[in-house]
């Protein structure tokens, strides 16, 4: 028997499209018993369409219940049919739930559940006098409609519907008709409310807040004050001019070098319009202007995260977003995925231009995903939209969501029957699309299509066959078709092992895999890697190796010969994927093997160099310290390989040994640029500024978009007090690597 149904989620598609996706992704996997989901296809697009059957055939749940619509009908209707079509005593319609919390709406539930509130308002204090409403209503200080969940068992029929005629806050207008008759309490949300979230009311919307106001309002003096507010009330067209007017002033006192007085106007119009796209970028220009680069480059990745209005409140903004889609896609026949981050710029720059002179501008259209750059990438991209380059299409991340993620929002995004994807540092030579595209004209099974990659120093000759069969090729170019419908594994994260799980799933999808002998493209060999540190993190490597044999091999088994030495046993044995995550079974095996004979065995043995540096590997993974401490003495003469340097400099570091750490870097050296890093560590965290700061700095010359350089950058910046340069570099680091250096736990990322 299926539990009895507690909360009505009703969902629509009014909701921008990368947060009904989110919304609709994260309900139906959610495991909370007594959820049912309504979900409302106004008339959508095709992609959201084919997005919701899609989810809906994966749901966890089977209480959810889709109606569609053929021809739009709006939001009010649509929200009036959940209700009707609901069974729910709880209602929640969201537009938009960031980081949405399946622990804390289950405990929210329990909780409505045992109080008889008419209306649970999340993290809002409502207004008190209708008077108050308007304000706040203009001020852009109601909850949307997220925040508001209704008890239908308390509130009466009769007056629990939505406004049929509004374009916004369909919710708050409600709640301004209930309120007074009904209790509602403040409690704390199961979501994080983004800071671009507030929604002022346009003329049209307010009139519908003045008129509800009125049949609402006690006595002839607040009714009339209320008359007053709807005839002063401007049109939606005159609101317009003000803000030209304010923008006009605001562009006139930039050009004469007064920042600070544009930037006050700019902050009056945001303040009443905060998704005013032009306004932002004034802003943003202001600020740089005031060398205020920290504000300036969170602004630059939020302006393209700004919701476009059914009502013409930003007219300008309308105008940008509408560019994007002026492109017909039966003129589409390549698309050009670029993913960049970092500070990537100058190599960005470099291969558009080199695309430019090679493509047909009329057929193709070039997909740039920004993925939280640090330079000025945002205005170079922002200039070429307004330029139409190569029919762009800029998708800007607020933070780095790495290559496989990247590459698949341009898959989706994509128009043209073939799909190139490109590094920001490659250059294709002249024929190499045109021989790419030649490998699925003639190989009705080829599932992807990739070139010959010369490096800068390569001057190899081409093999004689003119295609070749390959199990993986690199991420740096290849080409797939739109409807292959394959797509990265996001949970490689940032790099590594994404591009060969690509290709095991296009050759485990029957396909194969053909490299095009005649199409050559030169590389630089990954420079935005270089440039992000990489080479700094290997342990980011050996998780997403882990992840990559697991996935296609299973759960490995490890089993201990009987028989032989012991270091042939250990190396019979196998080392984990991931040395600082080695399986438990793995560990079991040494700890069982490990016997008081054994040690001793090891311990009284002379081994040569190689047996010695299998055993000492083995222990140092296993973490048998003791014995692995007894050992060590014996290395201290030996030349040690980096690998184990590094193991030992990470095992140690971990344990906050840094005694035994530093002597390890002592013996590596220069031999791998990690240990200039764990040196930089470990001066942070013993407070040594003077001797940090010089190496901090020459580490960010030679890698200069680092995340793990900015965010012990930010740690210094702290010791000394510099809050403000601090929380600078904290943000740089979170842009560049969410996963590992965000505050915020269970964070989802929304893109538009």
């Amino acid at each position: 028997m299926q539990d009895k149904v507690q909360l009505s989620v009703i969902l629509t598609t009014h909701a921008r499209k990368a947060h009904f996706k989110d919304l609709l992704t994260k309900t139906t996997e959610f495991g909370i018993p007594g959820i049912e989901i309504i979900i409302i296809n106004d008339a959508a697009e095709i992609e959201t369409s084919q997005f919701i059957h899609q989810t809906l055939n994966t749901a966890n749940s089977d209480r959810v219940y889709l109606f569609e619509h053929e021809s739009f009908t709006g939001r009010g209707n649509s929200l009036n049919e959940g209700l009707l079509e609901s069974t729910a005593p709880l209602i929640w319609a969201p537009l938009q739930a960031d980081r949405l919390n399946e622990s804390l709406l289950s405990e929210a539930i329990r909780k409505f559940k045992s109080d008889p509130a008419g209306i649970w308002v999340l993290d809002y204090s409502l207004p008190k006098t209708p008077e108050d409403w308007i304000n706040a209503a203009t001020e852009g200080d109601l909850p949307l409609d997220g925040c508001l969940v209704w008890n239908r068992s308390v509130l009466k029929n009769s007056e629990f519907f939505f406004n049929q005629h509004l374009q916004n806050l369909h919710g708050a207008e409600l709640a301004l008709r209930l309120h007074q008759h009904n209790a509602w309490h403040q409690t704390d949300p199961f979501f994080v409310a983004s800071e671009n979230q507030p929604v002022h009311a346009s003329a049209s919307d307010l009139r519908e807040f003045l008129f509800s106001a009125l049949r609402i309002a006690d006595g002839k003096k607040e009714q009339n004050l209320l008359i007053d507010l709807l005839k002063n009330i401007k049109s939606d067209e005159s609101i317009a001019q003000t803000e030209d007017d304010y923008l006009v002033k605001a562009r006139q006192l930039l050009v004469q070098g007064d920042a600070n007085k544009s930037l006050d106007i700019v902050n009056k119009l945001l303040k009443k319009e905060p998704d005013h796209y032009e306004a932002f970028r004034i802003k943003i220009q202001s600020l740089e202007k005031l060398r205020r680069h920290v504000e300036a480059a969170e602004l630059k990745h939020t302006l393209h995260q700004l919701e476009k209005r059914p009502r013409p409140q930003s007219e300008l903004f309308k105008e940008e977003a509408e560019k994007k889609e002026s492109a017909n896609p039966k003129d589409i026949s390549l698309s050009i995925i670029i993913p960049t981050t970092g500070r990537g710029k100058g190599l960005l720059e470099n291969t558009l231009i080199h695309l430019d002179q090679i493509t047909d501008t009329a057929s193709t259209e070039l997909i740039v995903i920004d993925n939280a750059s640090i330079d000025d990438t945002f205005e170079y991209l922002h200039q070429l939209e307004k330029e139409n380059f190569l029919n762009i299409n800029v998708i800007t991340n607020p933070h780095n969501r790495g290559f496989g993620a990247s590459v698949n929002q341009g898959l989706e995004a994509a128009k043209g029957e073939n799909i190139l994807v490109m590094h920001n540092d490659l250059l294709p030579d002249e024929n190499c699309i045109s021989e790419l595209v030649k490998v699925f004209k003639n190989h009705e099974d080829a599932g992807l299509a990739a070139p010959i990659i010369h490096l800068a120093d390569d001057n190899s000759d081409l093999p004689e066959e003119e295609f070749t069969e390959a199990d993986v090729v690199e991420s740096c170019c290849f080409m797939v078709q739109n409807q292959s419908g394959i797509r990265f594994d996001e949970e490689y994260r940032l790099c590594h092992f994404d591009m060969e799980d690509f290709c095991f799933q296009i050759l485990d999808s029957g396909q194969k895999i053909y490299v095009s002998n005649r199409a050559t493209a030169s590389h630089q060999n990954g420079k935005t890697l270089d440039m992000m540190g990489m080479k700094l993190v290997p342990h980011l490597k050996w998780q997403n190796r882990k992840r990559y044999f697991e996935k296609w091999d299973g759960e490995p088994h490890f089993s201990m010969p009987n028989q032989g030495p012991h270091p042939d046993r250990f190396e019979l044995l196998g080392m984990p994927e991931n040395p600082l995550e080695p399986e438990s079974e793995w560990i079991h095996i040494i700890q069982d093997y490990l016997t008081d004979e054994v040690k001793t065995e090891i311990l009284r043995t002379e081994w040569n160099q190689r047996e010695l540096l299998t055993i000492v590997s083995a222990l140092l993974i296993a973490d048998e310290r003791e014995l692995l401490r007894t050992l060590e003495d014996r290395l201290d003469e030996l030349d040690l390989p980096p690998a184990m340097l590094i193991l030992f400099v990470h095992y140690y570091f971990d344990k906050n040994i840094y005694s035994r750490c530093k002597h390890y870097l002592k013996k590596a050296g220069n031999s791998h640029p990690v240990f200039d890093l764990f040196r930089l560590k470990i001066h942070v965290a013993d407070k040594e500024t003077d001797q940090a700061a010089p190496i901090l700095t020459k580490m960010l010359e030679r890698y200069p978009a680092s995340p793990d350089l900015f965010n012990l950058a930010a740690e210094l910046y702290s010791q000394t007090g510099d809050k403000e340069e601090a929380e600078s570099f904290r943000t740089m680091a979170t842009q560049l690597d969410p996963y590992r250096f965000s505050s915020e736990e269970d964070t989802i990322e929304f893109t538009l």
